[in-house]
Formats: C-alpha cells, structure tokens, sequence
C-alpha cells in the first residue's frame, strides 16, 4: 500500500495505519502518546515471534522512547510471557557544521538493567529512523559487553535509506545480524533534513519534553519502575 511517497511494510494493519496519521503535530499530547505506544504494542507483538532466546534478549531504547513507544514494545511482550531485560540511553543528538549534514549522538548518560551481559539478542528501539547516529551510537556501546548474535532494528517509521546507511556503517560481520522491524518508509525530507511526514516533528515536543532528556535530567518512568523493581536494584545499573 502506498500514500504518496510513503510505503507500508508487510507488517502494517488497519490499526497502525491509523496510529501512524496520529503521528502528527496536529494531534494532542495525549493521542500522540497513545499513538505512539499502540504501535510499540504491535511492534512488540512482531518481536515475539522473532526472538529465539526469549529470556535473554535485551531492548535497547532512547530515553525520549522509554515511556511510550519502547514502553508498549516491553509491555506487550511481558503480556505473551517473554521476559526482555532493558537499556535506555540519553542520547545528545546534535547536527556536526561539516557541510555535510552530518549529525551525531553521543551518550551521556545510560541504564543498564543487571544482567543484560548475557542477552543474545538486542532489539534496538527508535521512534523515527532518519539516519544512522542514534541507533549506531547505541550499538556501540554494547558491542563490548554483550555478545549478540542477533539485532532487530524496530520503529514505526524510517527513511527509504535509512538500513542501508547503517549498514554501512559496521562491518558485514556485524551488520549481517541486523533484521529491520518497520511500519512505512518515507522517501521526503524537509530543507532541515526532517523525514515527511515521518512522526510528524521533534519527537520532544510532540510528547511534553522540554527538550532532549540528555539535555533535561528527565528520568523515564520506566527506567524509574525497574530500578525500584529489581531484586539486584542495588547493583550499579544507572551511569
């Protein structure tokens, strides 16, 4: 199915179509909210039948996700009885002044849930994959401390070249383990490098955050849940 320059994957319904139109700046808060966790819940539901190790796999999210897209993505696979363990990382995305466009997103700070080490399978979460710095940046920050031997790349929405460019950017070692988890490709940028229609802007905004957590101190709710949940909860797990 096609909508201009938008085209859905084989895994979108009625229900997502529907999610994704909300994924816009004319919507509240509270339906973008809604939105966005409703499709992490049917995202979830496509990790399920994906993920071999299903106690031993690991969502790795950014901390603007963690309360609603990767939230839903953990909810709806704790609902079909798989126990995902849990990363969040506040990401500082920023543009580098190269002529290029380049951009990149360092991590300032992050949580690991204790025992994550021994997870097989990563399922990196990202609302909107435009380009390769946020989830790259990610990736490589556990490349060193959990040997995986399968990574799903999830989100609602990415750019047409958005896999290829990340791809790209590890060797094929690496990048033949990428498995790509998507509702629709959007082939539009504005003069800013935004994807139309994307998720419809800055995902900060859209969602009541003041700005990038990385920038703000915000704490997910999620991070704050399993923090306070975990038997091993005084174990370092927030850096």
């Amino acid at each position: 199915m096609n909508t201009s320059a938008r085209v859905f994957s084989e895994y979108v319904s009625r229900s997502t179509i529907d999610s994704l139109k909300k994924l816009s700046p004319e919507s509240s808060e509270a339906v973008y909210k809604s939105a966005m966790t409703h499709l992490g819940v049917e995202l979830g539901h496509i990790v399920a039948s994906k993920v071999v190790n299903t106690s031993k796999f690991l969502l790795v999210s950014t901390a603007e996700d963690a309360d609603y897209l990767s939230k839903g993505v953990f909810d709806s696979l704790v609902s079909l009885n798989k126990k995902p363990f849990v990363s969040v990382f506040w990401n500082n995305h920023y543009s580098i002044l190269d002529g290029k466009g380049k951009s990149v997103a360092p991590i300032v700070h992050s949580y690991l849930q204790p025992g994550y080490s021994e997870c097989k399978e990563l399922v990196v979460i990202k609302s909107v994959i435009s380009g390769s710095c946020v989830v790259r940046a990610n990736i490589l920050a556990l490349i060193e401390k959990v040997k995986f031997e399968k990574v799903y790349i999830v989100s609602p929405v990415m750019h047409k070249d958005a896999a290829q460019k990340l791809k790209d950017e590890f060797p094929e070692s690496i990048s033949s383990l990428f498995e790509f988890i998507f509702f629709a490709t959007d082939s539009i940028r504005d003069n800013s490098g935004m994807v139309i229609p994307g998720i419809g802007g800055q995902v900060y905004s859209l969602l009541g955050l003041d700005d990038q957590p990385a920038k703000t101190g915000f704490m997910p709710s999620l991070v704050q849940q399993l923090m306070f949940s975990s038997p091993n909860s005084n174990q370092p797990a927030l850096v």
